[in-house]
């Protein structure tokens, strides 16, 4: 026995600038209510020290605390133990949060609270600044920064988080002024007048922010905008708060004024630095680097550059001009901001550094020629009245400006940058097109850029200008993987890991972010060399908050609005509909245009398809987690009921109550009763899940556990799993009898599917002799009894001899089931005719006995597979009534859909086909013995649902039935996923994938393919697809295939038939594919007639008949147009088009239905009288399902879209016309 102490639990992290959270190693940990969060709010802020009951209850609940005050601050000291140390004995005292005589003391490690840590940070960097070390101070104060996710305290009410917000906030801001001043310090004059205007536009009667910008307008040559800020700030206090500005504002105006009085001359922005490594450019540089050349050798042209914020715009122009100065150029160079946007001419004048103190005549002259101050809108002291330019003095000074950089071209060739574009003022932007236009006659390389996606209209006519005058763009976007991985490599220093350029993916290939990444890992020691590799530590693979921050920095730059959107967008998942995200914040969807606009132009969102997607799955997680788990769950709970309220997918309702997870109550429960069917039939794994996680729950009664997991046995069922675990739960609960035979049903199968066929048949068999089981659920089992126990399917002499057994016993069952042995037999030897016979045989036996309604449909199924076979489509019509008038009569719960949807598929009743597989996702939570065989039915059913939508051109529906469809295994032999392959086929060829969609159809040449299962009808489109891809071989294998094998005969009138048209194709054969079309025609195959007559036509174009190459293509966009099948008419015409051969426009036909049977005209009947649904079944005895089919049919052959438009005036009129 091992005498090891146990590990000692993870120290309490907590989290108060911002959300207030706590953590427990990467466990969050729940706080609880608001007045127990506010509790250890109060703890937390004085970590480690004793805070008195008085004290506490006060920041509690201030004035007005309950009688019971002191009860009730236990039960929140009790629960937040609890919560803080799960594992404590109840016989031991706290080690987190300890109780002392005077109140309670919450131990905290000094590192693991954001307080002071942030004040520890605040000290560093004073101690930092105090040696003038300004880079340690930086960083300390950008470490400070990144601690906070918000306001302090955010979610915690009452007047002492009041003052304790207020005080920590201004310490932030202290912070961010300190930061601002150190940028100024190392001369990031730039970065430090953008980050004040942040500052002063979000404080703007915060005095200190307001002199730091000045003074780095004034460092920057900006003094007249410093000085406009100057009298922005007086008026502003003057007005709101009547006072003067403070001595430091004052301070930082007189020594402006002072400077401009002094002789020397303010330099203007300096080129920005070459960049020491600038990876994955390698193009542009080469652009940048041949135009400089050029204006060397006096050939002007114009750049433009363009990207978002960050993408290396100044980093590209830096390197690739940096050497031109040297070269004997001019470089002139300005950056736009929102300052100078107001006023005019401020970019221009800046970078040309027109100044009455230029060491440079010209510009001094210039300069004397400008008004009193720089040109803008200003207001004075005295007067309200702006001084304004006139736009006829405006124009003549950017004509001056125009011949004064003539003039330095001149004297030199000259280099001109503008960047930012998108802030410069108006009248720079008239100037730089002036100077686009003259760079055809001047040594002038004119270069401007600006953001990508920017929508001010007066950027287009500069953009226009560059391609119209031979000049150059350059459109940067994200690194490529190589280069991105170079990127990383580069910084440090190593190769890195496949995790760590996984995490640094999220950057997107964007140089800033991938920076600010890998930045952060090092920093934070998420990184750390192993073997010259960079690694990721493995307990940062869970959990990514170091990347999470950097991400929220970066999406700090959109808008309040549009950040709030995308945290509801993040709760929806990756991918999301705008209309679900307006309908969770309760707003409509064109409220939140200029949201997604927004989030779109700073690639935080793309589009996919008709979706909206983050661009990076890392975006959403961190969006996510930003949110409390608390916050997390009530928030799904939340948009989950708006979902629901508002009819959306079911399917995204319960990804919401899945996510949270939202906790099971009896609400979440009845919603789950109501629709577990409707989640399942478009996504069964979500529906298994959820199920699984209800039924699991301690919040569930009996009577629904005992339903709900009934629906999961029988799903998992469906699914191919065994469940074995639910079905027996359900038979320790249950006590309705039906419940428990269906159960035993199922175990039954489950054996006998895994070769435990002695188990099975025990089973069965004590289930069939128990009295207490009603006759419908024995004569069920007595069914899978009798398959369990049948012989092989080509064991022709037993099977006769079972049948002679059976007559003579005259046990009409085993007649029967002696039959469907033979038909089965007869059927994988393509002797049809015989097959139909001993199907024949078998329904005489039962006679039409009630107990054996479920054998019947089997043999009714098999009766119209056989007709299919050979070519009776109108008989399997009226076998397929006959079951319809079965199932009406009896009241039986399921019918003969799946059969029904094939053979409406292949005569082109697409809406009908639909209608059917609808009416099996209401029916297929219900096990019967039909039931077992339609189990295996369940990848035909999606495969046809997905080869209708691929028909039709319905990509989305496509990809839905097909993805459907792949969660069911194939896992015996009577299993059909021919249509399903079929599918896969036609979805390849769309996407312009022949190689594909050829390939997706070679299982149908394989020797082990199931012999039960018809393959010669896909056979052809094999043929087809081989032929174009100039493999013969394959097609001969196809043709082969359709012709009679070793022990088989050619019963088949089908398969003759494919095999003729393959022959057709391959020898070019035009009158062998005509005789295939006719045959169709008459046999009212209209898919297969429609193909083979595109298939025709194409023939006919090849020998050169056009015309009859015309007439064929012509009838097959009839029945194609007929089909509402647009992928179909789009094939033909793409095929014809070498032979200059179109397809013609041809109007919608409108068919004529066919007549209303008995069971349809009785239901239609008491429609058009006003009877609801159940009441019909009622009287009908039938089931509610079979109803709701029966009526959908009736709208689409009555051509009304509501119950209400069906009328007895109706009725009659319809039986007159047919």
């Amino acid at each position: 026995m091992s005498t090891e102490s146990p590990e000692p639990p993870a120290p309490v992290r907590a989290q108060l600038l911002g959300p207030v959270r706590a953590w427990r190693g990467e466990v969050e940990l729940p706080l609880g209510p608001a007045r127990q969060r506010t509790l250890f709010t109060v703890l937390a802020l004085r970590a480690n020290q004793i805070v008195s009951r008085e004290e506490l209850v006060d920041a509690i609940w201030g004035d007005t605390p309950p009688s019971a005050v002191d009860s009730s601050l236990y039960t929140y000291v009790s629960r937040l133990r609890r919560t803080l140390e799960p594992v404590r004995s109840k016989r031991t005292t706290g080690q987190t949060l300890v109780s002392t005589g005077a109140g309670y003391c919450l131990g905290l490690e000094p590192d693991m609270l954001d307080v002071r840590e942030f004040d520890r940070l605040r000290q560093e960097a004073q101690h930092s600044w105090d040696r003038r070390d300004v880079k340690a101070a930086r960083a300390a104060l950008d470490q400070a920064l990144e601690l906070w996710r918000g306001d302090a305290l955010a979610g915690i009410d009452g007047p002492f988080a009041a003052q304790h917000r207020v005080r920590l906030n201004e310490l932030r801001l202290n912070v961010m002024e300190s930061r601002a001043q150190m940028m100024l310090e190392a001369g990031e004059v730039s970065a430090a007048v953008a980050e004040l205007l942040a500052i002063t536009s979000a404080y703007p009667l915060r005095e200190t922010p307001r002199a730091l910008l000045m003074m780095a307008l004034h460092r920057a040559g900006r003094d007249d905008e410093a000085l406009e800020v100057y009298r922005e700030t007086r008026e502003l206090l003057v007005e709101q708060l009547g006072i003067e500005p403070s001595g430091q504002v004052r301070r930082a105006h007189d020594e402006i004024i002072t400077a401009r009085d002094r002789v020397e001359r303010m330099s203007r922005l300096p080129v920005p630095p070459r960049s020491k490594v600038l990876i994955g450019r390698e193009t542009e540089l080469t652009a940048l680097r041949a135009a400089l050349a050029g204006v060397l050798q006096g050939k002007g042209t114009v750049i433009w550059v363009e990207g978002e914020p960050g993408i290396g715009k100044t980093a590209l122009l830096a390197t690739g001009l940096a050497d031109a100065a040297d070269r004997g150029c001019e470089v002139l160079w300005q950056a736009g901001d929102e300052v100078g946007m107001r006023v005019p001419l401020s970019m221009a004048l800046a970078c040309l550094d027109i100044d009455s103190l230029s060491r440079d005549p010209r510009r001094v002259e210039l300069a004397g020629k400008l008004p009193g101050r720089v040109p803008k809108l200003a207001f004075t002291h005295e007067s309200k009245q702006p001084e304004v330019l006139s736009a006829d003095r405006l124009i003549g000074l950017v004509d001056r400006l125009a011949a004064f950089v003539g003039e330095l071209c001149a004297d030199s060739p000259v280099v001109l940058v503008l960047e930012d574009l998108q802030w410069g003022d108006d009248a720079s932007l008239m100037l730089w097109r002036r100077l686009a236009k003259a760079t055809r006659h001047l040594p002038l390389l004119l270069v401007g850029s600006c953001r990508r996606h920017e929508r001010r209209a007066d950027l287009y006519p500069l953009r226009t200008v560059v391609p119209a005058g031979n000049g150059v763009m350059l459109q940067l976007g994200p690194l490529d993987e190589t280069a991105s991985t170079a990127f990383v490599r580069e910084k440090t220093g190593t190769q890195p890991s496949e995790a760590l350029l996984a995490m640094a993916a999220c950057a997107d290939g964007h140089p800033q972010h991938l920076l600010e990444i890998v930045e952060a890992m090092v920093r934070d020691n998420v990184a750390a060399v192993c073997d010259r590799i960079a690694e990721l530590g493995q307990e940062h693979i869970p959990s990514f908050p170091t990347v999470n921050a950097v991400l929220t920095r970066w999406l700090s730059r959109l808008s309040d609005t549009t950040r709030e959107a995308l945290r509801w967008a993040a709760l929806l998942g990756v991918e999301f509909d705008l209309d679900d995200l307006a309908t969770v914040m309760k707003k409509q969807a064109s409220d939140l245009l200029s949201v997604v606009e927004e989030a779109l132009a700073a690639s935080v969102l793309e589009e996919s398809g008709h979706r909206l997607a983050f661009r990076h799955p890392l975006v959403q997680r961190a969006l996510y987690e930003t949110l409390p788990v608390t916050v997390r769950v009530a928030l799904h709970r939340q948009a989950a009921e708006a979902l629901d309220a508002a009819g959306v997918n079911v399917v995204r309702v319960a990804e919401q109550l899945l996510a949270g997870p939202v906790p099971v109550d009896a609400r979440v429960t009845q919603w789950l009763m109501v629709n577990t069917n409707a989640i399942a039939s478009r996504s069964p794994a979500l529906a298994v899940e959820l199920l699984r996680r209800v039924v699991r729950s301690d919040g569930i009664r009996d009577k629904a556990f005992e339903v709900l997991t009934t629906r999961l046995a029988r799903l998992l069922f469906w699914l191919g799993t065994p469940p074995v675990a639910e079905a027996l739960a359900v038979l320790r609960t249950t006590k309705d009898p039906n419940r428990a035979a269906e159960m035993r049903l199922m175990l039954a199968y489950v054996d006998h599917s895994e070769g435990e066929n002695e188990r099975a048949l025990e089973v069965l068999r004590q289930t069939v002799a128990d009295p207490s089981v009603s006759d419908e659920w024995r004569a069920r089992h007595h069914s899978l009894q009798a398959r369990v126990e049948r012989r092989a399917l080509d064991d022709l002499a037993p099977a006769n001899e079972a049948l002679e057994h059976a007559r003579q016993s005259g046990d009409a069952f085993a007649v029967a089931h002696a039959s469907e042995n033979l038909w089965e037999i007869a059927s994988v030897l393509w002797q049809h005719t015989k097959a139909l016979e001993h199907i024949e045989q078998g329904l005489a036996a039962i006679g039409g006995d009630p107990a054996w309604s479920d054998l019947e449909l089997c043999l009714l199924d098999d009766k119209v597979f056989t007709l299919h076979n050979l070519d009776d489509l109108e008989k399997a019509e009226r076998t397929l009534d006959a079951a319809r008038h079965l199932v009406a009569r009896r009241g039986l719960a399921s019918g003969l859909h799946v059969p029904a949807a094939v053979h409406h598929y292949w005569r082109g009743q697409w809406c009908e086909a639909l209608t059917e597989l609808e009416a099996v996702m209401l029916d297929r939570l219900e096990i019967t013995a039909y039931g077992l065989r339609q189990r295996n039915g369940m990848k035909l059913l999606y495969g046809i649902k997905a080869l209708i939508a691929g028909h039709q051109d319905d990509s989305s529906a496509m990809e839905t039935n097909l993805k459907a469809a792949a969660e069911y295994p194939h896992e015996t032999v009577e299993t059909r996923d021919d249509f399903f392959s079929m599918a896969k086929s036609v979805a390849a060829e769309q996407l312009g994938r022949p190689d594909e969609a050829l390939r997706a159809l070679l299982p149908l040449l394989r020797d082990d393919y199931p012999r039960i299962v018809p393959r010669h009808q896909w056979l052809p489109r094999l043929a087809r697809l081989a032929l174009d891809q100039k493999d013969r071989t394959v097609a001969e294998a196809a043709l082969v295939a359709c012709q009679p094998g070793p022990g088989r005969e050619a019963g088949s009138r089908r398969a003759s038939v494919a095999a003729q048209w393959c022959r057709g194709l391959l020898e070019s054969d035009p009158e062998a594919l005509s005789a295939v079309v006719t045959h169709f025609a008459a046999v009212g195959r209209k898919v297969e007639q429609a193909v083979a007559c595109e298939d025709l036509a194409v023939l006919l174009a090849k020998r050169g008949r056009a015309d009859d190459a015309r007439t064929a293509l012509y009838e097959a966009s009839t029945v194609y147009t007929g089909l509402n099948a647009a992928w179909d008419a789009r094939r033909a015409e793409s095929r014809l088009k070498p032979f200059d051969i179109h397809a013609p426009t041809i109007d919608q036909r409108h068919t004529t239905g066919r007549p209303l049977d008995e069971a349809e005209r009785r239901v239609a009947e008491l429609v058009a009288a006003g009877w609801p649904n159940s009441d019909i079944a009622t009287s009908l005895r039938m089931s509610r399902n079979t109803v709701q089919m029966i009526v959908s049919q009736l709208l689409q052959k009555l051509g009304v879209d509501s119950r209400l438009n069906v009328t007895r005036q109706l009725l009659d009129r319809y039986v007159h016309n047919r």
